[in-house]
Order: structure tokens, then sequence, then C-alpha cells
């Protein structure tokens, strides 16, 4: 194991990401990212005694689409592994959903997912996100003013998704291609700035990187996930001690809501208004119009939210 291995182990190890037994699911492109994330979990399965398979989704969107599955099929067959791919019209999926192919393309492919993974016992997805893709990620949330949650990154795990590179620059992943003498397929969509992430990351992060290091941005969202954790946990805190729950209806006593900070306050309500159901997002805006009626005291006074849920005042009671 070379100390590129070792890195990526640490990762691993650090967030608890893989136990013993599991089966992981590599979702491979084909592209310098998943390749590397492939060969550095083959390369590692027998310490940690996990299993591999790969998957790979098939947006029929490129030219060279057929010939890149072709590519992941024979490279999962070299090392011996199971491949399972699926093929998917991405364009008309956004189209049909009034949706960007950016996030047609990633709802798709963790559908697929999802699905093989009913396939295992104990399954894990692991995407090739790696430190890059975090802090593009953090500035693609700044720029939309997002809140603190938004600007700590691509979570290491997240429900049963991994990514082991989360921590490994997009520079030492090439460097470690190379190495082993692969060579990756190329998407030249990456190169067209006419997608957002491709845009931050050309003309804007590109900049930034020229006066600072991806290891300082990173260190700045690892210093807000632990404000991030630590204000959520109060909320949930005061969830748990203090919101009567029946049915799909939250009542929060207006007195004791009242007396936390408005960051805590936000995320009540968040949290009350997420396990009211819906699937459409609940907004800033939302949750601002949940606050202002409890710190007013609005009796009698309703609010109607996404997907049919609703605010009121009754009684000394926000119930939502």
């Amino acid at each position: 194991m070379n100390s590129f291995e070792q890195h990526v182990l640490e990762t691993i190890d650090k967030y608890n990401m893989i136990k013993e037994g599991q089966t992981v699911i590599a979702a491979v492109s084909g592209g310098y990212d998943s390749l590397c994330m492939l060969h550095v979990l083959y390369n590692v399965r027998r310490l940690r005694r996990f299993e591999i398979c790969v998957a790979h989704l098939n947006h029929k969107f490129r030219d060279e689409a057929d010939a890149d599955e072709a590519f992941v099929a024979d490279e999962a067959k070299r090392l011996g592994l199971e491949f399972f791919s699926r093929r998917v019209n991405v364009a008309e999926y956004a189209e049909k959903n009034g949706i960007s192919f950016e996030t047609a393309g990633r709802n798709l492919r963790y559908s697929f997912f999802a699905e093989l993974a009913e396939k295992f016992d104990n399954p894990l997805i692991a995407t090739a996100h790696n430190a890059n893709d975090s802090v593009e990620s953090m500035l693609m949330h700044l720029m939309r003013g997002s809140g603190l949650s938004g600007l700590t990154g691509i979570k290491p795990v997240n429900g049963n998704v991994i990514r082991p590179l989360v921590e490994t620059e997009r520079k030492d992943i090439e460097k470690y291609c190379d190495s082993l003498g692969l060579v990756p397929r190329h998407d030249h969509t990456n190169d067209s700035n006419d997608y957002r992430r491709n845009d931050v990351r050309h003309n804007i992060l590109a900049p930034i990187l020229e006066r600072c290091s991806i290891q300082s941005l990173s260190r700045t969202m690892n210093i807000l996930s632990a404000d991030d954790d630590f204000m959520e946990n109060l909320a949930r805190d005061f969830v748990e001690k203090h919101v009567k729950v029946s049915d799909e209806t939250k009542r929060i006593p207006l007195k004791e809501f009242n007396k936390l900070h408005s960051a805590v306050r936000r995320r009540v309500v968040r949290i009350a208004l997420g396990e009211c159901g819906g699937e459409k997002p609940i907004g800033l805006v939302h949750v601002d119009e949940v606050v202002k009626i409890a710190e007013k005291n609005y009796g009698g006074k309703v609010i109607q939210l996404p997907d049919g849920r609703m605010a009121k005042i009754e009684k000394g009671e926000l119930i939502i």
C-alpha cells in the first residue's frame, strides 16, 4: 500500500465509512476520480474485509457514452468484480421534469444506486467526490446566499453513501492514476462553462487557488461543519424535550421556543417542517415566516407552506 492509498484509508477509518463484511457499490463513470477510487478500494479491501462491485449509469448524452460504459465494464472484469449498468436518457428526463441536466443526472444516478443496493445486505454506495468538489459546492452555496449548513462542503458520509476521496485533492488523484498507468475516459462536457459547477471550477476556484490552497479552504469548512453540528444538536435536543408530536402535527410551546437564539429557532422550525412530510423543499423565506408569527405571537395567523404543510399560532403553541 502506497502513501496515497494510506491517506484514503485514513479518511475511511476517520469517518468509520466501511465495516467488515459490507458490500461497497463503487459508482464509476470512467474518469480520473472514480477510476482512482475504484483502484484504491480494490487495493485496501482485504485490509478492512469488505466486498466491492461496480456500477455505471450511461447517460446517453454524449457520443462516447457507450464507449465509456464498455470501458468501465472492461475495468471491472479485469479486476474480477461484478458489474452493473443502466442506460437512461437524462436530457429527456430533465425536460420532462423541468429541471437542469445536472440535477436530472444526479437524481437518476442515485435512484439507480438505491435500487442496486437492495440486492445486497449492508450495502454502501461509494461516490468519488474529492476535496476540490467539496470546495466547489461550498462556493456554489455561498453565491446562492446559503446558511451555515450549505457552507460545510460535501459530507464524507450521508446515510449509506460514502465519499472515500473527500479529503483528497484532484491533482493527487491524477498523479495516482498516472502512477498506475491508468488512462481514464475524458468527458468533454467538463471543459464547458455552460454548466454551473464547471464555471465555478474554471473561473472562480482556479483564481482563488492562485492565492490559497485547497487545504486552507477545507479547514474553514471543517470549522463551520463543527459549528453547524453543535447548533443542529441544540435544535434537535429542544425538539426532543419540548415538541409534542401527534401524527404529522408538531406542537411547539411558544414560551420556550422564543427564548432560543434565532439561529436555533430557525433550525427547530426546519426540523419540524421536514418531519411533517412533503417533497418540495422548505426555503429560508418559509422558515422565517413561521419564526416571525411565533415571535409576534400572532394568534389565529395561518401560513400556507409547500405541499400542503401549514403553521399557525394557537393557545400559546406554534402548531406545524
